[in-house]
């Protein structure tokens, strides 16, 4: 099949504009058509009817003895007005009569220049005037008529108007169904692009602007699923990288595991086995991380929760240990604060930890040696509520609002420090958010220093 031709878009508005107006000449054909047989029949009077019959009864209202209405022609007025211009008789207005007077000594003018004017005609009279009033427009023969419809040169123009309105009515409809017929490939092309279905065909139209439209909207999707297939093959390998490098973090991560296993089975004293200890459990933390890391990477999906029901008490005192640790080797004093009477908490206690444990090496990295981190647990009707709190420099306001954000590395945030990267209280909100809790960064007021809330609801 050869290429289907294309039009101006200027062109495809002309057809309709040309449709309103060959309806609108064929309404007049018709019309007048309709307008010419009602004036051949019995329906209605010529424009020239009342004049002419004015004229016809002139010689008789000259020789009558007295003007009576009988002597009046149909469609006409009259006023008997003596040579003064005082009102003897007759069915006009005292308003026409004087305006009828004033056109028979020519002191007005008689018709007019506006559709439906009145014209007079004086008839002189032994000792006064007969003064005819008339119209020069199409009447209906019948009074009926006259009395409840518009005159028949105004009524065809309602009717007129009307159809003109009904024409334009129609061709906007059609306008409407045939512009929407023109667009419906761009929205069509649109709709597919915003959903990132990219492996289609833009069925081009006939009119030429829209298919430029159209043309650029399929450079832009085949330019976008290039960039979506390069974006993917990069995740992959990037996928693929972090894989390998969590695989070989295993070997060392063993490694350090098995020499401190080794050692504790040396002859040690209370503190060196509590620091053995400490090696040991943070090594099979940090295999789990690794391992989890593995996992995530090879299914390209997020971390999944297994909530279930943990003991609050050998929870806090595992995380206590941690957190101890992390505040000796920074000679920060600890201070442990506990108000759960619960005695079970509804989360997956290796995820939640780590959580905890990132507040935690935040809340150490920016406190100064010698500083205190307090660590304050309760509960209420709809909340378990853990709260870190350190005695460093706070949040920036910068940081307030979007330390939570992945990759947020401000420079004076304290979430840019190290090697976080920018993701330690994303992870952090993460979690909380996967176990449908709220995560709060604040700043003490009174002592300087930054607090984090973490709030797990109850009853899950």
């Amino acid at each position: 099949m050869g290429e289907r031709r294309e039009i101006p878009i200027g062109l495809f508005f002309l057809k309709y504009f040309l449709y309103i107006f060959v309806g609108i000449i064929l309404t007049v054909i018709l019309l007048a058509g309709a307008f010419g047989l009602m004036l051949g029949s019995d329906i209605v009077y010529p424009a020239h009817y009342a004049e002419d019959q004015a004229k016809l009864a002139v010689p008789a209202i000259q020789t009558a003895d007295q003007v009576t209405e009988n002597l009046i022609p149909e469609l006409c007025r009259y006023v008997v007005v003596d040579k003064n211009g005082q009102i003897l008789s007759g069915n006009m207005s005292k308003r026409d009569a004087e305006h009828a007077w004033n056109v028979i000594n020519g002191k007005a003018f008689n018709g007019g220049s506006y559709f439906g004017a009145d014209y007079y005609l004086g008839i002189p009279r032994e000792s006064e005037y007969c003064i005819l009033q008339f119209r020069l427009i199409v009447q209906y023969q019948s009074a009926l008529l006259r009395k409840y419809l518009p005159l028949p040169e105004v009524l065809f123009l309602l009717i007129f108007l009307v159809l003109v309105f009904v024409i334009i009515l129609s061709v906007a409809v059609r306008f409407n169904r045939g512009i929407k017929r023109k667009l419906s490939p761009l929205a069509d092309a649109a709709d597919m692009i915003q959903r990132q279905e990219l492996d289609f065909n833009i069925v081009r139209g006939s009119v030429k602007e829209i298919n430029t439209i159209l043309n650029a909207m399929d450079d832009m999707r085949i330019a976008l699923k290039e960039s979506l297939e390069n974006q993917w093959r990069m995740e992959q390998m990037k996928n693929e990288q972090m894989s390998a490098l969590a695989h070989d973090l295993k070997t060392p991560l063993t490694l350090v595991r098995g020499n401190t296993e080794l050692l504790a089975d040396t002859i040690l004293t209370d503190e060196q086995k509590e620091y053995t200890g400490c090696i040991i459990d943070s090594a099979l933390q940090m295999q789990d991380y690794v391992q989890m890391m593995i996992d995530i990477t090879r299914s390209s999906s997020a971390m999944s929760v297994n909530k279930r029901q943990t003991d609050i008490g050998e929870f806090c005192e595992e995380l206590k240990k941690k957190a101890g640790a992390l505040c000796a080797m920074r000679h920060i004093r600890l201070q442990w604060n506990c108000a759960i009477s619960a005695n079970e908490i509804c989360v997956e206690p290796t995820l939640f930890a780590r959580a905890l444990m990132n507040i935690f090496a935040n809340a150490v990295e920016h406190t100064p040696d010698g500083g205190t981190v307090l660590f304050e647990e309760s509960e209420n009707e709809e909340y378990f509520t853990f709260t870190i709190s350190d005695s460093g420099k706070g949040f920036t306001e910068n940081a307030l609002r979007h330390a939570k954000e992945q990759f947020y590395m401000d420079d004076e945030s304290r979430n840019a420090a190290g090697s976080h990267y920018g993701m330690g209280l994303y992870i952090v909100d993460t979690i909380v958010k996967q176990h449908n809790g709220l995560l709060i960064l604040e700043n003490v007021s009174a002592q300087g220093g930054a607090k984090v809330t973490v709030k797990i609801p109850l009853g899950m």
